[in-house]
């Protein structure tokens, strides 16, 4: 899968009008006001990430557990190539660039255990359990013995991570719900788009830039 990155051109995004008059300018001033553009794209990229919205103004799917914000670690990595011709807002890292696909467009994703070994670490089974392990164990059923010999119920998130590891809540959970043990499963990612701009967002940048380039060469 190729990097995420997004192009902005002359005879792209540009208005006809636009166009011819950036072409008539020195390559060095092309090359800035392309670069100008770049950081506003990037700005409004940034933006959406600590806000978590897509391109579209609307918030992301939720995660399924927990409430912390999801890539965060992308703001910072975002680098803007400009040149004369074309300006390229994208990310210096390649693996970083291919992730950032994947969340902007959502995918499916093949997972494997050593790819999971790969991006976590080896499990410490002896850790405690998870309260995501514990939210599913109370999904799935799981009991306990109620004082006094009075029957069973289901237990807390907290006695769950404080009284199994993460190696027995993954074995109970196994037997409960009768899935075997897996080797390579699916990951499906919606799409939560940030990198971008939108064409009103585009034409604002330009004519804000040029109205401020070409009263600066009026002047001079």
């Amino acid at each position: 899968m190729r990097p995420m990155s997004v192009k902005i051109e002359v005879g792209g995004h540009l208005k006809l009008k636009r166009q011819l008059a950036l072409l008539k300018l020195p390559a060095a001033r092309r090359k800035r006001i392309l670069g100008q553009i770049g950081r506003q794209v990037r700005t409004q990229s940034r933006k959406r990430l600590r806000s978590q919205t897509g391109l579209d103004g609307q918030p992301w799917e939720a995660r399924k557990q927990g409430n912390k914000k999801m890539l965060r670690g992308l703001s910072k990595r975002l680098a803007v190539f400009a040149g004369p011709d074309r300006v390229t807002i994208t990310f210096k890292n390649a693996l970083v660039g291919r992730i950032a696909r994947m969340q902007q467009e959502g995918v499916t994703e093949v997972m494997t255990r050593a790819r999971m070994q790969q991006r976590h670490g080896q499990p410490d089974y002896a850790a405690p359990a998870t309260r995501g392990q514990a939210r599913q164990l109370r999904e799935a059923g799981f009991t306990i013995p109620r004082g006094q010999g009075r029957g069973r119920k289901r237990p807390t998130l907290k006695w769950v991570t404080q009284n199994m590891t993460f190696g027995q809540a993954g074995a109970v959970l196994r037997a409960l719900t009768d899935k075997p043990r897996q080797g390579r499963w699916l990951i499906p990612l919606p799409a939560r788009s940030f990198l971008g701009a939108t064409q009103h967002d585009i034409d604002a940048f330009i004519d804000r830039i040029f109205k401020q380039t070409f009263k600066q060469a009026t002047k001079g």
